[in-house]
């Protein structure tokens, strides 16, 4: 291989830069056919999802706000708010101390 690289080395500028295209041809064209193959090949053995199995965002997002009340509520505990269970506020009562008035000797 030394003296392979020696006899490139001793040739022509131009020469040498045919060699390096014609070299840069020749491996980019096998990279593009393995990179092709397998390509190919991932599509062929992969199954296309439908949409009725498919994640839909709607629904992702509707799963998530029942979850999240869901733990709210497990945390919290039963709230109910019916208006049977609401008692009516208490009017405040005042009571009135009646004063005196101070006579004067």
């Amino acid at each position: 291989m030394y003296s392979y690289i020696k006899k490139l080395q001793s040739k022509q500028e131009h020469v040498r830069k045919q060699i390096l295209v014609g070299s840069m041809i020749v491996c980019m064209s096998f990279v593009i056919v393995v990179w092709g193959y397998s390509l190919n090949d991932s599509y062929t053995t992969r199954q296309v999802a439908t949409t009725d199995n498919s994640v839909k965002p709607f629904t992702l997002f509707s799963n998530s706000v029942t979850n999240a009340f869901t733990n709210i509520s497990a945390s919290v505990g039963s709230i109910s708010f019916s208006k049977k269970e609401q008692v009516a506020p208490q009017p405040k009562q005042i009571d009135l101390i009646v004063v005196q008035p101070s006579q004067a000797h």
